[in-house]
């Protein structure tokens, strides 16, 4: 009776064996059952522990990640056969392992997550609840064995380009964490000044950016970067207008930079007929001419004389009147009829049938413009 038990207790064994497949590997979280026929002391069931270490009776302990089935059978045959003759053993998978993915790093809920058929990274991601950071701050990487792939975040979430939205398989680790970073404060003529986290290597370009940019009394040529004292000029001009990207005038940020676009302090008046007058910066970097003035000021009214325009300019301690035929510019094209704007001006424009200067007090006295054109210090 007992030999017909073990008989069909190895047959049933054998067609579980058969059903499975042949290349199944064991890893952590399955449960194998082992029996040696007639030794039922060295039978069993266990599950694989994470280090893949399990302990047999009569062998000691295995490490079972990595082998298949028949495989571990045949070596807790040769095990057993040192203390038993012609030891017939089984080993079968009674519950498979969970098919997991495993996240880490910047997601909401990092850890193991069952796979789904066609699963790849976007879904993953959407399986940890997303992540903590946005895509533009991670780092990704895929790791399956001892093979590590990038993954571009922003691409795939924002663009929707596939190209590293990988197909995921048992196993994968999908690791996600946060670039480097350093933090720089940004003052001055910047639309949004305050402190920012930089990618660490960011250049003063992409901090300027990240601040909306400069203002319209930005002097760019005078920008620098305060770096724990050290004073480090760049031409934030030839930069962002110009294009010249190299390292003197966009340089590398460092964690504590403070950078500083001062005001531009050289200014110029414009009163009369125009649409907004007042004091205006004189931007750099290229000639600033009286079209440009009148353009600034949003351009002349209807009642404005063109035929001549009006500049007051101090040069040295003399207050001097220039009459300019400013109407052969916009008739003619005559170049010298639309002479540069230098610091300090006071460009009027006279009023159709009122060609008295003295109208400029109406506006601004000249007290007023004295100090704010700096006449007088």
């Amino acid at each position: 009776m007992m030999r017909a038990f073990w008989s069909l207790l190895a047959v049933l064994f054998v067609t579980t064996l058969i059903a499975q497949p042949a290349d199944y590997t064991l890893d952590t979280g399955d449960v194998i059952a082992v029996v040696v026929l007639r030794h039922e002391q060295f039978s069993g069931e266990y599950t694989v522990p994470p280090d893949g270490n399990v302990v047999f009776p009569g062998v000691g302990s295995l490490q079972v990640r990595g082998q298949t089935l028949q495989g571990l059978a045949d070596t807790l045959r040769e095990r057993l056969g040192q203390r038993l003759r012609n030891p017939e053993v089984f080993v079968s998978l009674k519950q498979a392992r969970p098919q997991l993915v495993f996240v880490e790093g910047q997601l909401n809920r990092p850890g193991a997550h069952p796979i789904q058929p066609g699963w790849r990274v976007a879904d993953a991601v959407a399986a940890a609840e997303g992540l903590k950071i946005l895509p533009e701050r991670t780092v990704a990487t895929l790791i399956r064995g001892e093979q590590t792939m990038p993954i571009d975040l922003p691409a795939i979430l924002h663009r929707g380009d596939q190209r590293t939205n990988y197909l995921l398989q048992p196993g994968d680790l999908l690791s996600v964490q946060q670039k480097p970073a350093i933090r720089v404060a940004i003052l001055g003529e910047v639309k949004r000044p305050g402190n920012y986290d930089l990618d660490a290597d960011s250049r003063v370009i992409q901090a300027i950016a990240q601040a909306e940019g400069v203002t319209e009394f930005a002097a760019l040529k005078r920008a620098f970067i305060d770096r724990r004292g050290e004073i480090i000029p760049f031409d934030l001009y030839r930069a962002s207008v110009q294009g010249d990207t190299s390292v003197r005038n966009n340089p590398p940020l460092q964690d504590g930079d403070v950078i500083v676009v001062p005001q531009n302090l050289q200014r110029y008046a414009i009163v009369g007929q125009v649409t907004r007058p007042g004091y205006y910066p004189i931007p750099e970097g290229k000639p600033f001419l009286l079209s440009d003035a009148i353009a600034q000021a949003g351009g002349m009214t209807p009642r404005a004389i063109t035929s001549t325009v009006t500049i007051l300019r101090m040069e040295g301690n003399n207050l001097k009147r220039l009459r300019v035929p400013y109407q052969q510019f916009l008739k003619r094209g005559k170049l010298e009829a639309n002479p540069p704007i230098q610091e300090g001006d006071v460009i009027y424009l006279a009023e159709v049938n009122r060609l008295d200067l003295g109208q400029i007090l109406t506006a601004v006295s000249i007290l007023n413009l004295a100090e704010r054109l700096g006449w007088v210090r």
